[in-house]
């Protein structure tokens, strides 16, 4: 049975490698209205809409890292005429004298632009954290602009337990809201979102462990025609925490280009970023360019773009080619997964061997709900069938994982 099982394994591989040139238009919208998260080994995992949050909260419960919607026109300025006890006194006369805006960093997520101020020991920009209650204390208000340009005066008062504490106002004081988020119980996401004027908290981001790279706006410090560097709102690619990327330029022939050896892999978030494409009347791409993504799943994918229409429908162009497979390698501790048949109208099977007791197999579908869970054996190559019978029509995600970081991904279609 185990020789069968090889066997199949090696043939379905060997087809599977063969089919892993891909060529992808994706569509950001008008006016970039979307972002959109993407998996190199999956493709779109999800297109939402860009423009209907202001502030995201990490839900990381080590973190305190908030982030503003920048990109899309969101500001932050720290109210500088006063401490927390100022919140009375702020009128609609400030936003005549508004200056120096706090925006995200875009090569890390961890630096969002409520935490720019951020200085050595406790202080994590807009709060200190206690050694007493071990919170960690607002001690700063802001004036931020909604992404529908109305002005509020913003007080982030606390982070305790993962929950975040916040009130917020018009300028003049009035409709006053008393918010809080549970930050926590979104820890399979990245960052939980909120918008201010609808006093909503919006759960629009795929599970962390489905995506690799996102395309959305950005801020970004930008040649300025005057001479220097200036924030300027960008269209580009964002990748994922732990995804690395490394950059090749200057290529003749990219598309027959695999040597990634030869780059440096960087994490920071902007490593593909914008500059893929300049503005010349028309938007041009860079055809001597390519980057290598090294996936959550130590897969390596040459990417490379070829159209970019502009803000008249945000339409992205690119391939994706794998060009180093870990599927038969030990990559911590997996050494064969695959699914088998795929698409399929009943069960499935799980082929795989695994060297740790400790590792599951969990299905996911495409609003990041686990909906399946079983414990894997270590003794060599392994079968298990998968119930998939009993599950909807559509597209799901069948992940390896040692009850804490995911090891390998497939997609999944069930028919």
């Amino acid at each position: 049975m185990k020789k069968f099982f090889t066997i199949i394994f090696n043939m379905f591989l060997l087809s599977h490698i063969s089919a892993q040139t891909n060529s992808y238009t994706i569509s950001m919208g008008p006016n970039y209205a979307n972002q959109i998260f993407f998996s190199m080994q999956n493709g779109e995992i999800a297109n939402v809409n860009n423009e209907d949050w202001d502030i995201a909260f990490s839900t990381d419960a080590f973190s305190s890292t908030i982030r503003i919607n920048d990109g899309k026109g969101v500001e932050l300025h720290t109210y500088h005429l006063g401490d927390t006890s100022s919140w009375i006194n702020i009128n609609n006369s400030i936003t005549n004298n508004l200056t120096n805006p706090m925006y995200n960093s875009d090569s890390d997520w961890s630096i969002g632009a409520f935490d720019v101020n951020t200085t050595t020991g406790l202080d994590y920009g807009w709060g200190v954290y206690s050694m007493v209650s071990h919170n960690i204390i607002g001690d700063s208000l802001f004036i931020i602009k909604t992404i529908n340009g109305n002005y509020k005066k913003l007080w982030m008062e606390s982070k305790s337990s993962g929950d975040y504490f916040f009130k917020y106002a018009n300028i003049d004081g009035s409709n006053l809201v008393n918010q809080t988020v549970s930050a926590s119980n979104y820890g399979s996401k990245n960052l939980i979102y909120f918008s201010l004027d609808q006093n909503t908290i919006i759960d629009r981001e795929p599970d962390s462990n489905l995506w690799d790279i996102t395309f959305t706006k950005y801020i970004t410090d930008y040649p300025s025609p005057q001479g220097g560097m200036v924030p300027y709102p960008v269209t580009g690619v964002l990748s994922n925490n732990n995804i690395e990327i490394a950059k090749a330029t200057g290529i003749a022939n990219p598309m027959s280009y695999t040597d990634y050896s030869l780059h440096a892999f960087e994490t920071d978030i902007n490593s593909i970023g914008y500059d893929w494409k300049s503005y010349q009347g028309t938007y041009v791409i860079d055809v001597n360019r390519c980057y290598f993504v090294r996936d959550l799943s130590q897969n390596i994918w040459r990417i490379i773009f070829s159209g970019f229409d502009g803000m008249s429908t945000g339409n992205i162009e690119f391939n994706t080619t794998l060009v180093s497979n870990t599927s038969s390698k030990n990559i911590k501790g997996v050494n064969t997964f695959e699914v088998f048949p795929n698409p399929t109208n009943g069960n499935t099977n799980l082929i795989y061997d695994v060297e740790s007791k400790e590792n599951i197999v969990e299905i996911y579908n495409m609003t990041g709900e686990k909906i399946y869970t079983h414990s894997l054996l270590s003794n060599g190559l392994q079968t298990l069938e998968l119930p998939t019978n009993y599950i909807s029509k559509g597209i799901y995600f069948v992940i390896i994982t040692d009850n804490k970081n995911t090891l390998s991904r497939k997609k999944l279609i069930i028919q």
